[in-house]
């Protein structure tokens, strides 16, 4: 059980963001950029996309 919350298949990122700066930024930036193996879910209702992720 324990394992499924230190190693998820999958995370959403609640207002993940384009903007350099914001925490919801670094955020995606460092799950893309760090080998996170599962998949990423931005959470933006203002935006289309974040990162070449459809959010």
């Amino acid at each position: 059980m324990l394992d499924q919350f230190f190693n998820p298949k999958s995370v959403a990122v609640i207002g993940a963001s384009r903007e350099e700066g914001k925490v919801g930024h670094d955020i995606m930036k460092n799950l893309l950029q760090n080998g996170f193996a599962g998949k990423v879910y931005p959470i933006n209702p203002k935006a289309d996309s974040i990162m070449g992720l459809k959010a």
